[in-house]
C-alpha cells in the first residue's frame, strides 16, 4: 500500500488585503484641525460680543479746547439749516389754466345755442382758437354765420394735410349748412367742403350740344 505524502499547507499573501490599519490620510487631519480652530475662533467672538454686551456704558468725557467749539459751530449750522424755509414751487400758469377749461368747455358744449355761448366766453377771455378739427367742427354749429363760415374755410385748409376725424359729423353738419343758412356764399362753402370730404367732384354743367 503506497503512503501519500502530505505536503505542508501553504499560505498564499493577497496583496490586496491590508492587515495593518491605515493611517489617516493628511487631508482629513488638517480639514479636522482647521474646523478645530474655527470652533474656537468663533467662541472667542460669542464671548466677546457677550462682554460687549453686558459691560457698563462709559460716558463720554466733554470735549474741550478747539474740538468742543468746533462741536458747538457744527450745531449751530444744523440748526441754522433747519430753520431755512425753501420756496414753495411755482405752480402752473393760471392764465394756461383757464384757456384749457373754456377750450375744454367749449368742446363738450352741446346744442347750438351752449356752443355759441363758450365760444364767445373763450374769446371774451383774450384766448384764439386753435386751429384743430374738432374745434372748428364745433364752431360749425355756432349761431352766428361769420364763425360758420370761417369755421368752414379753416377746415378746407386742415383736410388739405389731415384726413377727417369724424368724417360722419362733419358731413351732417355741412348738409345742415347747406340747408339751412341764410347767406348763399355760405351754403356754397359748405357744399364744396362736403363733397371734398366725401370725395364726389363738384356739379359740372351738363356738356351743351349742337343740333345737327
Amino acid at each position: 500500500m503506497r503512503r501519500l505524502r502530505r505536503d505542508a499547507t501553504k499560505v498564499w499573501h493577497n496583496p490586496e488585503i491590508q492587515t495593518f490599519p491605515r493611517r489617516p490620510e493628511q487631508g482629513a487631519t488638517a480639514a479636522r484641525s482647521h474646523a478645530s480652530r474655527q470652533d474656537v475662533h468663533e467662541t472667542k467672538k460669542h464671548r466677546a460680543a457677550l462682554e460687549a454686551l453686558f459691560a457698563p456704558r462709559q460716558e463720554a468725557e466733554p470735549e474741550s479746547g478747539k474740538g468742543a467749539r468746533k462741536t458747538a459751530r457744527e450745531a449751530g449750522s444744523v440748526k441754522a439749516a433747519s430753520r431755512i424755509v425753501l420756496a414753495p414751487p411755482p405752480q402752473s400758469d393760471p392764465q394756461a389754466t383757464e384757456r384749457q377749461r373754456l377750450l375744454g368747455k367749449l368742446l363738450c358744449a352741446e346744442g347750438r345755442p351752449k356752443i355759441a355761448k363758450a365760444a364767445t366766453e373763450f374769446l371774451r377771455a383774450g384766448f384764439t382758437f386753435p386751429e384743430e378739427q374738432d374745434v372748428y367742427l364745433q364752431l360749425l354749429e355756432h349761431t352766428d354765420e361769420t364763425h360758420v363760415r370761417s369755421a368752414i374755410d379753416v377746415l378746407s385748409t386742415l383736410l388739405v394735410s389731415e384726413l377727417p376725424k369724424r368724417r360722419a359729423v362733419l358731413e351732417s353738419r355741412l348738409r345742415r349748412i347747406e340747408q339751412f343758412a341764410e347767406d348763399a356764399d355760405t351754403r356754397r362753402a359748405a357744399e364744396r367742403l362736403r363733397r371734398r370730404v366725401t370725395g364726389r367732384p363738384e356739379d359740372q354743367a351738363p356738356p351743351s350740344t349742337e343740333a345737327q
